[in-house]
Order: C-alpha cells, then sequence, then structure tokens
C-alpha cells in the first residue's frame, strides 16, 4: 500500500478535553463530557458521550490537519458501540412494559455518531463505521489505509469506547477513550507510515493508564505517542497480547 501521512491528531478521555491536556498529563476532573461542536444542541438530544467524544475528536484532527470536517471520507472505529443507550433500551423492554423510546432506538446502532457527524456538518462523503473487538483501533486503520491507497486524498478515523455500563462494568471496567488522526495519501509534510506487516513481536514506548486498557482506542496510543513525540521507527498499531500489526514511522 502507499504510504499515507498524519497531519492531525483528535484525543478525548474524563479528565482531559483534549491533546495539549494529555500531554501535559494533569487531568481535569471538570473534563467529564465531550464538547462536540460540530452538531447543535437540538440534534445532539439524546446522542450519548460515546458518539461525542469520536464528534469531539474528529473536529480536533481535522482542524489540526487543515481537513474540511464537510466533505472529509470519515472512519469510526468502537468495540463497544453505542452500549450505554443499548442497555438503557433492554432496561426499558424489561422494566416498562416493552416501550422503546424512538430517539434511544435510532442512536443505539453502531453507525450512530456516523449518521450525527454526518448530518451535523451535512457531509455526504464516504463513511463507515467498523467493530473489531479489541483489535478496532487496527482495523479502522487498514479500512482507512486501503481506501487512500485506492483513491487518494484525505480521510480522518476516530477510534473510541465508552466505559461500561452495570451490569457490564463487572466483565470489564475500563475508562472511556478517543482519539482521532487525520491522514492524507501519500508522502505529504508530517509523520508518515510506511510498510504495513505483522511482526512476533514489538517494542512499546506509550504511556497507558491502567484503567485504559481494556479500551479498544488504548491501542491506537503507542501510534498517537510516537507521532506526538516524533519519534521515528516500527510502531505497534495492535493490543499488546497475540500477533503483532506494525509499520515504519518516518518524520517528513
Amino acid at each position: 500500500m502507499r504510504p499515507i501521512t498524519i497531519t492531525g491528531l483528535g484525543l478525548w478521555s474524563p479528565g482531559f478535553a483534549d491533546v495539549a491536556s494529555w500531554r501535559e498529563g494533569r487531568p481535569d476532573p471538570g473534563v467529564v463530557k465531550p464538547t462536540c461542536r460540530l452538531v447543535d444542541a437540538r440534534l445532539k438530544r439524546g446522542s450519548s458521550r460515546f458518539a461525542n467524544s469520536l464528534g469531539e475528536v474528529v473536529e480536533q484532527a481535522c482542524v489540526a490537519g487543515g481537513l474540511d470536517v464537510t466533505s472529509v471520507p470519515t472512519f469510526y472505529g468502537s468495540s463497544l458501540g453505542e452500549i450505554v443507550t443499548m442497555v438503557s433500551l433492554l432496561r426499558m423492554l424489561c422494566d416498562e412494559e416493552g416501550k422503546l423510546s424512538p430517539n434511544r432506538f435510532k442512536n443505539s446502532v453502531h453507525n450512530a455518531a456516523s449518521g450525527l457527524l454526518s448530518i451535523g456538518t451535512e457531509n455526504r462523503s464516504f463513511s463507515t463505521a467498523i467493530a473489531g473487538g479489541v483489535r478496532t483501533f487496527e482495523t479502522t486503520l487498514i479500512e482507512a489505509w486501503v481506501y487512500l491507497s485506492d483513491l487518494g486524498g484525505v480521510a480522518v478515523m476516530a477510534v473510541g469506547d465508552d466505559e461500561p455500563p452495570e451490569p457490564l462494568d463487572t466483565l470489564d471496567d475500563h475508562g472511556g477513550l478517543a482519539l482521532g488522526f487525520a491522514l492524507v495519501a501519500g508522502e505529504a509534510e508530517g509523520p508518515r507510515l510506511h510498510d504495513l506487516r505483522a511482526v512476533p513481536e514489538v517494542t512499546r514506548h506509550a504511556r497507558v493508564p491502567a484503567d485504559l486498557r481494556g479500551n479498544c482506542a488504548s491501542a491506537g496510543l503507542e501510534l498517537f505517542d510516537a507521532v506526538l513525540s516524533r519519534r521515528a521507527g516500527t510502531v505497534a498499531l495492535s493490543p499488546p497480547s497475540g500477533a503483532q500489526l506494525v509499520a515504519d514511522l518516518r518524520m517528513g
């Protein structure tokens, strides 16, 4: 595949409103909801914190990378998707005589964030929503990379999950995290990814807080950290266990 260049980053997690606050490493307890200015309050009514976090990092990455949010192709990835909304609907089925909220129902599908942001920004370009379990980050990146290799141009990808609601938090209690990457086909100015391949093992450098390790987006913190610190070399795109997908990151 052709190389791709990363021109912008986005991040949101409870306590961290953006890339700068994450880089400083000082969480703000007042940051509990993403702003998501791309969608007006009326349209955003009933949308989840998860969907808004993806919108937030899309905006951050596009602004940093100089991409137009009204026309850029979008790639969304999540392992759990709209799990908070879905559990709420299941509780309604059990506890409220089977009556469901139409508004919540339309916001329960896996591509709800894609639809919300496409409508909010009037973006009619290509968009997809991917679920790849713990390997969602690399799956979404591959999808965007292949698209750019074949068609050229630009794209933005956003990967994340929110914290699981009760009773699923007994199985996995990770925190919320969303990452965004503005991507350009070919060798533009900026960090470039080359030579996607599988290897038995790879050295890791990124700081991954213990409470985020179960979040599918945490696998992307290795690439995020390498781009942020301008650390060239082989970078892991997979979670720590299992086969490792890597790429070479070169600084342009």
